[in-house]
């Protein structure tokens, strides 16, 4: 797996000891989503997969989370059929 970019490890400073969604889209990042409960988290991630992420599979973005502690892994997720 490839590295964490700076960008994402210092936007992700800025959301402490929460769970949250990050995006790094066209060199950007983003925090896209956050919540303090895991099960909050995958409610939202869920949701935030049906109506957001069909709209993004044909841009440059690479998807991480944040853990509450601090720990950032780097999402893949299956293509949506259309």
């Amino acid at each position: 797996m490839a590295d964490i970019p700076k960008g994402i490890e210092r936007i992700a400073a800025t959301v402490p000891k929460q769970y949250a969604l990050l995006l790094l889209l066209d060199g950007f990042p983003y925090v896209e989503l956050t919540a303090r409960k895991h099960a909050d988290f995958l409610t939202d991630l869920n949701a935030w997969k049906r109506k957001t992420y069909p709209s993004l599979v044909r841009s440059q973005v690479r998807y991480f989370t944040l853990a509450p502690n601090g720990e950032i892994k780097e999402l893949t997720f299956t293509p949506v059929r259309q």
